[in-house]
């Protein structure tokens, strides 16, 4: 059996990386100078700050994007790199081919019912009252996903479960005002559509300033124009600011919390995710995301599975502050005056005497002073980030922004509304469900 997956844009190339502003010079900054950049961002968990507004389960969100649309392996952050070499093993359209896959990967779908994507093993919990489906596995309990990094920890994987449920219940939803021959790619737009609606009504609505992500909306790009490539200033700075996000501890459900690292990464996932501590069902229960700024949880400043003994190779923010000299990126600063705003000052690195500041580091800092303390990006990080998604959004010729501009979903709590508590309760998890009803 094959799927049904031989779609047109399944088979579009895969785009590379650019800078977005080559005129720039790139930031010269040493090892040692980041070395000395990176201790000044351990977050002590006494000094943790927390959103508001910003649900985990929404920076969570951010992770399950970033695998959607880039995959770049190519780099080095030692010798020689040539940018235009680097290689992105995804297309960057946000089009869910890490939920559909490629139409010769049939082992994705039902063959009782070819409009349905497997589940894998479902459990109970008698003592907290949940059930929960894992990914399909091999007998190696590796999951079989079109994108493996989605099951790095425990709740990544149930949000790559929760699009399986989602798209298996549209194929519900629709199987009566629906030809059978057309089911599946109905279910699949619809599925995709409310996804776009996500990612620029939610993720981006509560992400970028409000006044920014209103023109973007209304008027259009003003620098990213043409996505044919990814900008790096995107990948390399951006769309980093969820490291900032990233709780150490974290509360699973009513009986677990854990650490960052004891959420399992690629085996079964036996056990219980309830949304309500990850989304906010106004019902007291949802932890929030870390505002961005500057400190980053102390667990990502030794990440245990990096086999090295140099405590900043094992370093995220060191990896990133290498990552945008090695991608030559520009400084915040001179990015700031290319927009035409007005550069903040940056005491941490003009006390290490750097020429400007690396653009990952600035942009978390822009959103510290000029973001409401950190509920969301400031100036420079709101036009980066919300450019490129908007940007591919309009040009996909699949996505609603270009089929139907003036379409609005139907199954929020009010018409023309919908969140990730409407797609879990469309879905119909509750903390006591059933088998059926998660099928």
């Amino acid at each position: 059996m094959q799927s049904l997956q031989k779609y047109e844009y399944h088979l579009d190339e895969k785009s590379g990386y650019a800078k977005l502003f080559q005129e720039l010079k790139p930031l010269k900054v040493s090892d040692s100078q980041l070395k000395e950049l990176t201790e000044k961002m351990i977050d002590y968990e006494w000094k943790c700050r927390d959103s508001e507004v910003f649900s985990y389960g929404l920076a969570i969100f951010g992770q399950y994007l970033a695998h959607d649309i880039t995959f770049e392996t190519t780099s080095k952050f030692r010798g020689y790199n040539i940018i235009g070499s680097f290689i992105n093993e995804r297309t960057i359209n946000l089009d869910l081919d890490c939920l559909y896959g490629q139409w010769t990967q049939d082992f994705l779908y039902d063959k009782d019912n070819r409009s349905k994507l497997l589940l894998g093993k479902y459990y109970e919990d008698e003592k907290i009252g949940g059930c929960w489906y894992d990914l399909q596995r091999n007998c190696q309990d590796k999951a079989l996903i079109p994108d493996a990094r989605n099951d790095e920890n425990i709740i990544v994987s149930q949000l790559q479960v929760l699009f399986i449920q989602f798209h298996n219940k549209m194929v519900d939803y629709l199987k009566d005002s629906c030809k059978k021959s057309d089911l599946f790619q109905e279910a699949r737009r619809m599925v995709i559509w409310h996804y776009h609606w996500l990612i620029a009504h939610e993720y981006l609505y509560k992400m970028v300033d409000w006044e920014i992500f209103k023109d973007i909306m209304e008027n259009g790009p003003k620098y990213y124009c043409h996505p044919t490539y990814l900008p790096l200033e995107f990948t390399g700075a951006a769309f980093r600011q969820g490291h900032s996000q990233t709780r150490e501890n974290n509360r699973i459900n009513e009986h677990t919390e854990k650490n960052l690292f004891a959420l399992g990464a690629f085996e079964t996932m036996d056990e219980y995710v309830d949304w309500h501590y990850l989304f906010d069902f106004q019902d007291g229960n949802v932890q929030y995301a870390k505002l961005i700024d500057t400190k980053i949880a102390k667990a990502l400043h030794d990440i245990p599975f990096i086999p090295s003994g140099n405590k900043y190779e094992r370093s995220l923010p060191f990896r990133n502050l290498r990552r945008g000299v090695v991608y030559g990126l520009p400084s915040g600063e001179d990015v700031a005056r290319r927009m035409c705003f007005e550069p903040i000052d940056v005491p941490e690195t003009k006390k290490l005497g750097l020429e400007g500041t690396p653009l990952w580091f600035y942009i978390l800092k822009e959103a510290e002073v000029l973001g409401h303390e950190g509920e969301h990006l400031g100036p420079v990080g709101s036009t980066i980030l919300g450019e490129c998604f908007l940007s591919i959004l309009r040009h996909d010729k699949y996505s609603y922004f270009v089929l139907d501009p003036k379409w609005k979903p139907v199954l929020g709590k009010e018409p023309g509304t919908f969140d990730f508590t409407d797609l879990i309760e469309f879905v119909g998890i509750k903390t006591k469900e059933t088998k059926e009803t998660a099928s």
